[in-house]
């Protein structure tokens, strides 16, 4: 043991002598990072598979060739825009999330025709070298996006596939896919499936290379997107932000709410009762049309249940993270609150032309509407929550909403350790 220290200091020392003679000669050097390991085809498609809610029928086929020539429409609308707009944000950002979106729709086609995943990959590599005109060679077993994209590489200079020509290239196979039934797929002989299959995969890498995007890089993203909205297996919270701080900073992982509503028809409001000690102002819905907002700090309830997170809710029991003056001011402070109570509001107006979600699924609700949500809370430590868990919140949050007005109040409990929210008419004595 002597002697392996002995040598570790000797190795440590040469280390330091190095580093110095460097930094003299003005040399900095870069430890080597390891390389995350390659993306295969193969396992890309078994994850997108396992979240495909169509089924095999031809309604099911239908959804999915539509939903692949939809999202190539979207990429050339959002080229036009950032063209006719002169957008300050690269559209390589956008192109990034419609062809991640586009791969997730070819692959599930492809299996719909059962074309194997290796298949897929093995007449892109046969497809790419023809357009490249290098010598056909079988392909590696399995293919993984990172050949894919250094096939491409090594044979042009940045910036020399000219990105108009290749989205004609990539909207022109997307038509074709269009008027291609499931009958006439089914027709065509298994190879000729694949040959087809796979052209497509080589013009969406192209496509990605027009953008200086990796298409690994793309897939890689896409299978981020697609487990923070829809989770496979056992689902796991994001820890609690205030686990760390001390206890009369954190959120009580146990309370219930009274919301109380007074005052005569036409001029009524809500108060809350937390311990029978009424926290807050009191609430009116602040609109000309009477529509119960009311009650919408159950939404704020719902977003400490399920995120862990609530400014507005925080403020209002008095368990702002003084302790850390940057939390306190950044996390827990007035801006935080701002964007929350706008998040809350805004999701209102949405539910409010669509019944309040009574008929909303899990998994169901808009991509966009939770997108947008996301991009509202970047920077904030909320943002590490997944999209699956905003979904939640704001379903069981609209679910309890809709209790408050069927019963003109209640008792909402929270069970954060749990993340649970329920909810519990009051009894006729309770209302007097």
């Amino acid at each position: 043991m002597r002697e392996e220290n002995a040598v570790g200091d000797g190795g440590c020392l040469l280390r330091r002598a190095t580093t110095n003679w460097h930094q003299r000669k003005g040399i900095f050097m870069v430890s080597p990072q390891p390389q995350q390991v390659s993306l295969s085809v193969p396992e890309y498609c078994l994850k997108a598979t396992e979240t495909n809610r169509f089924d095999g029928s031809h309604d099911g086929f239908q959804s999915l060739r539509f939903g692949y020539f939809g999202e190539i429409g979207g990429l050339l609308s959002e080229v036009k825009k950032s063209v006719r707009d002169q957008l300050p944000f690269s559209v390589s950002e956008a192109a990034a999330e419609e062809l991640g979106d586009a791969l997730w729709y070819l692959v599930n086609v492809a299996a719909c025709v059962q074309v194997s995943q290796n298949e897929i990959g093995e007449r892109c590599i046969a497809a790419l070298r023809a357009r490249l005109n290098e010598n056909e060679q079988p392909a590696l077993i399995p293919v993984t996006f990172r050949h894919i994209d250094s096939l491409i590489e090594v044979r042009r200079e940045p910036d020399s596939i000219e990105r108009s020509a290749q989205l004609s290239e990539l909207a022109s196979a997307a038509g074709v896919m269009a008027k291609v039934s499931l009958v006439q797929f089914m027709a065509m002989s298994p190879p000729s499936r694949a040959i087809h299959f796979g052209n497509h995969l080589m013009e969406l890498a192209l496509t990605c290379a027009s953008f200086n995007l990796k298409i690994e890089d793309v897939a890689r993203a896409n299978l981020e997107k697609i487990s923070s909205r829809w989770p496979k297996g056992e689902i796991s919270y994001t820890a609690l932000f205030d686990d760390s701080y001390p206890e009369h900073e954190r959120f009580p992982r146990k309370f219930s709410i009274e919301f109380i509503e007074r005052g005569s028809l036409g001029s009524s409001h809500v108060v809350q009762s937390l311990n029978g000690v009424f926290i807050g102002d009191r609430l009116t819905d602040n609109s000309n049309e009477p529509d119960d907002y009311r009650f919408h700090d159950v939404f704020h309830l719902a977003y400490v249940a399920f995120l862990g997170w609530s400014p507005v809710f925080r403020a209002l029991l008095k368990r702002k993270r003084k302790s850390n003056p940057r939390t306190d001011e950044n996390e827990d402070g007035a801006r935080a609150m701002i964007i929350e109570e706008g998040i809350a509001t805004w999701i209102f107006n949405h539910a409010k032309g669509q019944h309040f979600y009574v008929d909303a699924k899990p998994g169901s609700l808009d991509y966009g509407l939770l997108k947008q949500i996301q991009g509202m809370v970047e920077g904030y430590e909320v943002s590490a929550c997944k999209l699956w868990q905003w979904e939640k919140a704001i379903l069981t949050g609209f679910q309890v909403f809709r209790l408050l007005q069927a019963h003109r109040g209640g008792s909402v409990e929270i069970d954060l350790n749990a993340h649970t929210m329920s909810f519990k008419p009051f009894t006729q004595n309770e209302k007097l």
